[in-house]
């Protein structure tokens, strides 16, 4: 089940990548020129662009609505078969409009399916293989990004096979499908061995219990002892649970500053990833490199030379996100980000040579692997509490889909002559944004879900019901010793 969780990890992760840059210029205007449409305008492209990011944000903010219900496996093979439907009826050329219609569902499966990922790693993976896996998910969405510019490196040479663009989606989406499957059915056979095994223990202590059974007034010379000893145990218990785990039911609300506090981190990560501009420079990265040098090819040759090093940053960054405390990892991130944009602002006021301007872009990638990119994946798959994490989880990635749609917008309205005032926007949000969202975090680095829900509930603590906190332990003593009871069943509810 952990493998198969993995690989649909990873299928995602690529997806959300290579959708993102799978329909260039190029193939719109071949698309065009199939359904006899004379010219491809400027708001026609845009139009194409935002279809894909609304429909993105609106399959985030959908996502609570019925992810809750159907489950997460149930969920994820239901977009998967969706998004399959999706790529076949875009290799039917028709009329830009349809096109237009097509890729706003390509962004809506696109997006839950992403959105959702995370949250199934949360709830099969222990912490480290959590923090591997959300890694390995960044590391294929920049391999999906990179897999899609040769794919249309190979089509420049012919672009009758436009198509084949959104051919491999089909195939991957099988093997997703197929994961998908196997870990339902291995979690349910689990779940039922579970329950056998905890039937046949309850019928095993019953027995033993009735075998046991003192005749008439007889009473064991240690029943004394074993009285005291139990109560002890259970004061102990109780005692360590109040000082550790004060709120013990997990189906408990948050208070209205633990709440707000939480939100603020979970929109600020959210809206920083994307204005960090760099899927802005993705998407614009042909004509970014276009304009930087004259060659015919520029564009294509830039944007793949831009998807290696972007790839190879990830892999640099994995050992140090696997091994340094998320947020130390993502403050390094942030204020690397936010410096070489303003660095990239000032080479451009004063017109320096194209290498310098390459060379910052190359290290603002790297800062962005390093915190931005991975660490807030991990945040969105671990840090939300178990009563809000479905809610949390799609206002997270919807924020994040409505700031990538102002995020191109912006640097759409200032590419080609003012550039440098778009960099120090995006600096200037980065460090903000940043900034104040990590400092305000939880720290989940080698966490169990509940220690980190623990962690969040205990941000403005505040003792109350102390006065019935007795009776309740003494009249549920059977579960003292699991505060995290109630979190599993919840999870295993959602799983399913």
């Amino acid at each position: 089940m952990e493998f198969d969780t993995k690989i649909v990890s990873a299928i995602s992760g690529f997806n959300w990548g290579y959708s993102l840059t799978n329909l260039p210029v190029q193939i719109i205007e071949k698309y065009a020129e199939i359904t006899k449409l004379e010219e491809v305008t400027a708001a026609m492209l845009s139009t194409l662009e935002v279809a894909l990011c609304v429909g993105s944000a609106v399959g985030c903010m959908m996502t609570p609505l019925y992810a809750g219900k159907l489950g997460l496996t149930n969920s994820l093979r239901i977009l998967f078969v969706l998004f399959i439907f999706v790529n076949i009826a875009t290799m039917v050329p028709v009329h830009w409009i349809y096109l237009t219609g097509i890729r706003f569902m390509a962004g809506f499966m696109t997006s839950s399916i992403s959105s959702l990922t995370p949250l199934l790693v949360a709830e099969v993976l222990d912490p480290h293989a959590r923090e591997k896996t959300m890694m390995m998910f960044a590391i294929c969405l920049n391999s999906g990004v990179l897999i899609a510019y040769l794919v249309h490196l190979a089509i420049s040479f012919q672009y009758t096979f436009w198509f084949m663009s959104f051919a491999l989606p089909i195939i991957y989406s099988l093997v997703a499908l197929f994961c998908l499957w196997r870990v339902n059915k291995l979690y349910r056979l689990k779940r039922m061995e579970h329950t056998k095994g905890h039937g046949d223990n309850l019928m095993t202590n019953d027995s033993t219990s009735t075998m046991s059974q003192p005749d008439g007034d007889m009473i064991p010379e240690s029943s004394a002892q074993f009285i005291a000893t139990t109560a002890e145990e259970t004061s102990n218990t109780f005692q360590k649970r109040m000082e550790t785990a004060p709120e013990s039911s997990f189906n408990q609300k948050l208070t209205r500053s633990q709440f707000i506090r939480i939100a603020y981190v979970t929109v600020s990560l959210g809206m920083m990833q994307m204005f960090t501009g760099v899927d802005a420079i993705v998407v614009y990265a042909s004509e970014i490199f276009g304009s930087l040098f004259t060659s015919s090819r520029a564009g294509i040759f830039g944007s793949l030379i831009l998807g290696v090093f972007n790839l190879s940053y990830t892999f640099i960054a994995a050992p140090f996100a696997e091994r340094q405390p998320r947020r130390i990892m993502l403050m390094i991130g942030v204020i690397g980000v936010g410096v070489f944009h303003f660095v990239i602002a000032v080479l451009y006021f004063i017109k320096a040579p194209t290498v310098y301007v390459l060379i910052s872009l190359m290290l603002l990638f790297l800062s962005y692997n390093i915190g931005p990119e991975p660490i807030v994946f991990m945040f969105f798959s671990e840090m939300f509490p178990e009563k809000y994490k479905i809610q949390l989880n799609g206002l997270g990635y919807t924020v994040n889909w409505i700031s990538s749609i102002i995020s191109v917008f912006i640097f759409d309205f200032f590419v080609g002559g003012n550039e440098q005032y778009v960099y120090m926007f995006f600096g200037t949000m980065t460090l903000i944004l940043g900034i104040s969202g990590t400092l305000l975090a939880p720290e989940t680095f080698h966490k169990s879900l509940a220690e980190i829900e623990l962690q969040i509930r205990a941000w403005t603590r505040k003792e109350r019901h102390q006065k019935d906190a007795v009776p309740k332990v003494a009249l549920k003593m059977s579960t003292v010793a699991s505060p995290t009871s109630h979190l599993t069943q919840q999870s295993e509810g959602l799983l399913e």
